[in-house]
């Protein structure tokens, strides 16, 4: 057993790390106000993610995202926003029955999941000349499971399952200058029908399942210039607990998890089209047993009018 809780381990750290490209970051609702009618936006994310304690890893990851955005009125529709990430990992962990010994590595690359973002939001203008304004918006995240997956190794990229995470966001401008956000959203997982588990000297295929995770963001932005701005945000995540169907039964291979972070970002507007943002996102608390992470990146955006 204790080879399966490592494998659904190192599984679920890919897929956590994986899933950050896949947050919003602070303003990104808010580009709403300011994007045309049929504009098309292009993103792309590089991050450096780490950890050191128990369950070492490093792993670096870029995701490549375009965004479609229609305009109706006060109304924003995102038919079209497509994330798709391309991850190298390599894991090590302790030997529980020999601490002191080499750690085992295991090591991964190729291209992670598809994510699927429409969006629907609202916008209502306060003060056009003070640029006050409130947006809404309600996006259902879709990762189908169509990323690098072997059901013979025990470190993947792709998590070979469907997920649904529907996201509502609430956002306000004030001041003319500063900014604030809330968001919240839930995952439905589907299952994992080919999770390899050690058994003896052969590797069985067996069903992974995950109970619903939640999570929320709370993002503060602030203007320091036209071309300056800089923003903290609060991310938390509670992942829900890991079970397999084994021959004698549901055995617990995880439990619940919950890891809070804070992003870190500092944004340059190259121009008026193109934004730098860079960013450090070090976790501040996490369920025992986890190992804290961080990561360091940048995300580049264009927008095409």
């Amino acid at each position: 057993m204790n080879r399966v809780l490592l494998a659904v381990l190192f599984v679920s750290l890919v897929s956590a790390s994986g899933a950050q490209a896949q947050q919003a970051d602070l303003r990104d609702y808010e580009g709403g106000f300011y994007i045309p009618h049929r504009g098309i936006v292009a993103h792309t994310y590089l991050r450096h993610v780490s950890a050191s304690g128990d369950r070492d890893f490093s792993q670096l990851q870029a995701a490549f995202r375009a965004t479609y955005v229609l305009k109706f009125g006060d109304f924003v529709v995102v038919p079209f926003d497509v994330s798709l990430p391309v991850v190298d990992v390599t894991v090590f962990q302790a030997n529980p029955a020999s601490p002191a010994a080499p750690k085992t590595a295991l090591r991964a690359s190729g291209v992670g999941d598809i994510t699927y973002i429409p969006t629907i939001g609202y916008g209502i203008v306060q003060n056009a000349e003070t640029g006050t304004h409130t947006w809404f918006a309600f996006t259902p995240y879709l990762t189908l499971p169509t990323g690098s997956y072997n059901s013979d190794r025990f470190l993947n990229i792709g998590s070979n399952r469907w997920t649904v995470r529907p996201q509502l966001v609430v956002g306000q401008r004030f001041m003319k200058a500063f900014t604030l956000e809330a968001m919240a959203n839930v995952a439905i997982h589907g299952d994992n029908d080919e999770f390899p588990v050690l058994a003896g000297a052969t590797v069985s295929k067996l069903n992974l399942k995950q109970a619903p995770s939640f999570g929320a963001i709370l993002a503060a932005g602030m203007d320091l210039s036209p071309t300056f701005f800089t923003g903290a945000g609060y991310y938390l995540d509670a992942a829900g607990e890991r079970t397999l169907e084994t021959p004698a039964g549901e055995v617990q291979a995880g439990p619940g998890t919950t890891t809070h972070a804070l992003r870190l970002t500092m944004g340059v507007r190259l121009e008026k089209a193109s934004t730098l943002m860079l960013q450090w996102q070090p976790d501040i608390k996490v369920s025992r047993g986890l190992t804290k992470s961080q990561f360091v990146g940048a995300r580049f955006t264009h927008v095409f009018f």
